[in-house]
């Protein structure tokens, strides 16, 4: 997905420290995996039954609650590489829907 991504931080002082981020596609890709899959498990159970359908179904359903959101962490990190932007996150937000809905439309380059 990415040939290179380079890391740049601006200090105080005014010097300027540029750092070649490895194996970045690798993370996004693992993360992208994390979080199709812990969503995909959410999904499968329903909060109703797990309210309704004992402890131990209650139990799992938190679980899943738990797993999305440390998957969710991950690939926003991956993808955002500590851009905190609103665009960078307005980006996240939207490439993270298309990944829950499948649509397999992929971003346009100038979004």
């Amino acid at each position: 997905m990415f040939d290179e991504i380079i890391q740049t931080e601006f200090k105080a002082d005014g010097t300027v420290e540029v750092n070649l981020v490895e194996d970045a596609a690798q993370e996004l890709e693992c993360a992208v995996k994390d979080f199709t899959s812990s969503w995909r498990r959410f999904n499968k159970i329903d909060a109703s039954v797990a309210a309704t359908s004992g402890a131990q179904l209650g139990i799992e359903w938190w679980r899943c609650l738990e797993y999305l959101a440390l998957a969710d962490s991950r690939l926003k990190e991956a993808f955002c590489l500590g851009d905190r932007s609103p665009r960078s996150i307005r980006l996240f937000h939207s490439y993270k829907l298309r990944l829950i809905e499948g649509g397999g439309k992929k971003l346009p380059a100038d979004a």
